[in-house]
């Protein structure tokens, strides 16, 4: 696959010659299946190559790669300061990105050991996986919760074994006053569900799950952020170039904008759960409880004109990333396009994440006229609690129902 990258022969025999020439091939092909452009291809593999011939002027055998050589050619490409390596000036800089990007291919083909894995990554890994089969949480609720959990094994030891009560509650109320003093339960919920977890695996004292803090926080004390309708629309009228990265934009917003539908439905959207006969789309939400929603004309129309601009991939997700490597798009570059297309309409606002359109389309509803058991039904909330937050909105109907302030006859909103 070497040929697609490169068609001089004289090139060719000098890649495939020395220490990691036999796998440069494999790596090629593997760079073409992620979507490398020629350009691009041409980088990776050099760094790749400049990698093998620095290793072999060490001694450095191709079985020997590991993190620490692979820091040490790191070290030596920023010693460089911008100097030419291996003769071309091209990819400098992103030379040690490749080179472990290549390292991660070796490993995958068991060209060098696979990494150790160290003790606190592979607990994590564990409660990871037990949240995700046997609670059924989210990918970013699992992200968000082992954020806090390796925080807490990163202040107290790996061993959770030597968790007492004193540490756990001297780095629950220091995390929550330096991260989330407005919102406890982002860390208190965590770490006691961690240390359950933990208990339930006999691998600590039963009593500390009540070491955590019950920390009181008032339930929808914050009114939600949200877009007027005029904003929204100026917004998704903003991604009108017609390149293909507008095309997806519109599409995403669109989802996130007509149907309400959270971040982490819109990346995980697979291509089968398109219904175009019925005219629906199949969203897994919280819980992996499937729901069917009706496609608006529009949303089906941006989806389809971003279909004929995607990249073919062997993924089944609808929303990919432009450059390469060709893969789903992360929540990351989802709020990111989000962001970016708020920022180029011009409008002010409040917030920059993809929740702030599905508030902004409860609030809509709402003064529109709709039931929160209706707002509820399209939101596909479970409690009818979780709705209730977007009747503090209607200011104007507030008005009517709010009591005087003691002492005057009027109300002082």
């Amino acid at each position: 696959m070497l040929e697609y990258f490169f068609s001089d022969t004289a090139t060719l025999l000098r890649f495939r010659d020395g220490s990691v020439g036999p796998f440069l091939d494999g790596f090629a092909g593997l760079l073409f299946a992620q979507g490398y452009k020629r350009l691009t291809g041409r980088v990776v593999l050099r760094s790749a190559r400049h990698l093998g011939e620095w290793a072999a002027r060490h001694g450095v055998g191709v079985a020997d790669f590991d993190d620490e050589v692979i820091a040490r050619f790191e070290r030596v490409v920023r010693a460089r300061r911008g100097r030419q390596f291996g003769g071309r000036k091209r990819g400098f800089h992103e030379a040690p990105g490749h080179a472990r990007r290549f390292l991660h291919y070796l490993r995958e083909v068991d060209g060098v050991p696979a990494a150790p894995v160290a003790p606190r990554a592979a607990l994590t890994a564990e409660y990871a996986a037990w949240m995700r089969d046997r609670q059924g949480l989210a990918a970013a609720t699992i992200a968000a919760q082992l954020r806090v959990v390796d925080a807490l094994l990163g202040a107290t030891g790996d061993d959770p074994a030597r968790l007492d009560v004193t540490s756990v509650r001297t780095f629950v109320l220091d995390h929550v006053q330096r991260h989330s003093p407005s919102s406890p339960g982002g860390v208190t919920t965590p770490v006691r569900g961690f240390i359950r977890y933990l208990v339930a695996q006999g691998r600590c004292a039963v009593t500390l799950v009540g070491a955590v803090p019950v920390m009181h926080e008032w339930k929808q004390a914050r009114l939600p952020q949200y877009l007027t309708a005029v904003d929204v629309e100026r917004v998704i009228a903003g991604c009108s170039s017609g390149d293909d990265v507008s095309v997806r934009d519109r599409a995403m917003l669109l989802l996130l904008a007509r149907l309400g539908l959270r971040g982490s439905d819109v990346r995980m959207l697979q291509l089968d759960d398109l219904d175009w006969r019925r005219g629906r789309i199949r969203v897994a939400g919280k819980g992996r409880r499937e729901t069917f929603l009706p496609l608006p004309q529009d949303v089906g129309d941006a989806i389809l004109a971003y279909l004929r601009v995607r990249q073919s991939t062997q993924t089944d997700r609808v929303f990919l990333r432009k450059g390469a490597p060709v893969q789903p798009l992360s929540s990351g570059g989802l709020k990111n396009a989000v962001e970016r297309a708020i920022r180029r309409a011009g409008v002010q606002a409040p917030a920059y994440g993809t929740h702030l359109l599905r508030h902004s389309l409860a609030t809509r509803m709402l003064r529109e006229g709709a039931t929160l058991d209706l707002i509820g039904a399209v939101l596909r909330h479970r409690d009818l609690d979780s709705t209730a937050i977007y009747s503090k909105v209607d200011v104007e109907q507030l008005r009517h129902i709010a009591q005087p302030w003691p002492g005057t006859e009027v109300s002082p909103c």
